[in-house]
């Protein structure tokens, strides 16, 4: 008997006895990787300065160089603490032999104390060293993409560094009232701007130093440079808006959109300085902002009883730049009127408060 005579025996059988062999065969189970716990050393409340993955319970934690992380602070004990993870998944401290203890959220707990460690409270162990716990299971945050000081950066900061130098030179300019003031003042002018450019972003840099590990020093600068030439030109364009549209409320409050934008060049320079969160920070400098701009503005009403510094057309620019409609003299007339008003009342306001003021010191007297 050949196979010719039974062909099934040849093309069904072989895939029988495979499947046979298959379910005969248990499926192993999908490798689970082991579930730990990950002990993150933090500096100034936010840097990451080292990263203990542990596997194996218990975990000793102290200055012993047998501990399983191993801090040299002096305030902590050779054997400070002791980590367990108990069958219910969780995190238990046990204090040692410890002068110090530690602190977990607000409760101090000695040695021969225990307590439960959950995954986000800080642990604070001696005079200040403290430690996170993050949990394998939990997810990662997702990671951040890293922008380096750019070419487009680089060409974007030396537009605004020679903006400035261009900026002073008109502004020393201007100013002259004699032949070779400008040649006197402009290199002064300049050491000093870009002197005081250099040390803010000197100061901002050691700020980044000390919070995230990084200087970012051009970043600053670039910063720095480019909001002061930001406001010097929103400033002329307000001015120049207010003379040419004849809209004098543009000009009086120029001093308050440059706190607004004061407020905006903090705000890009804590990003990069400081690991706080960014909505965080904007509420922070929007708050900051509706309190400085209120009290400038509360403070000029009653000195002067007015909102607003900037006085309109107070620099004089060409006539040819003026666009809004000539003012009949009928109306420019009753205009002056009503501005001398103003005064004659101020004036009186201002004469009856020093008379009372001097009635009050007769009468101390």
């Amino acid at each position: 008997m050949s196979e010719h005579d039974y062909p099934e025996l040849t093309e069904v059988a072989p895939d029988t006895e495979m499947a046979a062999l298959d379910a005969a065969v248990p499926a192993q189970p999908a490798a689970v990787p082991p579930e730990g716990a990950v002990l993150e050393l933090v500096e100034r409340g936010h840097r990451l300065a080292l990263a203990l993955p542990v596997f194996a319970w218990p975990c000793a934690i102290g200055r012993a160089a047998t501990a399983d992380l191993v801090l040299t602070d002096i305030s902590i004990a050779p054997e400070h603490v002791r980590l367990h993870r108990s069958g219910d998944g969780q995190y238990e401290i046990e204090v040692l032999d410890s002068i110090n203890g530690i602190w977990l959220g607000k409760r101090h707990y000695s040695a021969g104390e225990r307590c439960t460690w959950t995954p986000g409270t800080r642990l604070i162990l001696g005079r200040g060293v403290q430690l996170a716990l993050r949990t394998t299971a939990q997810p990662l945050a997702p990671t951040q993409r890293w922008r380096p000081f750019s070419r487009a950066q680089g060409l974007l900061t030396a537009f605004a560094l020679v903006a400035l130098a261009l900026l002073a030179a008109l502004e020393t300019w201007l100013g002259a009232t004699e032949t070779g003031t400008m040649a006197r003042q402009l290199p002064s002018m300049l050491l000093w701007l870009f002197g005081g450019l250099l040390v803010w972003s000197l100061l901002w840099s050691l700020m980044g130093k000390l919070f995230t590990g990084a200087t970012a020093f051009w970043r600053h600068v670039c910063i720095a440079s480019v909001g002061m030439v930001t406001t010097a030109l929103v400033g002329k364009l307000l001015s120049a808006s207010a003379f040419a549209l004849s809209i004098p409320l543009l000009s009086r409050f120029d001093s308050s959109v440059a706190i607004a934008l004061l407020v905006v060049v903090l705000w890009f320079h804590l990003r990069a300085a400081t690991q706080v969160g960014s909505r965080t920070l904007a509420i922070a400098m929007l708050s900051l902002l509706v309190l400085g701009v209120g009290a400038k503005l509360g403070l000029q009403w009653q000195s002067q009883k007015r909102l607003g510094d900037g006085l309109y057309m107070s620099n004089l620019l060409p006539p040819q730049w003026r666009m809004a409609p000539t003012v009949p003299v009928d109306r420019f007339v009753q205009d002056t009127d009503a501005i001398r008003q103003q005064l004659q009342t101020r004036s009186q306001l201002e004469k009856d408060e020093d008379e009372d003021g001097a009635e009050e010191d007769s009468g101390l007297d």
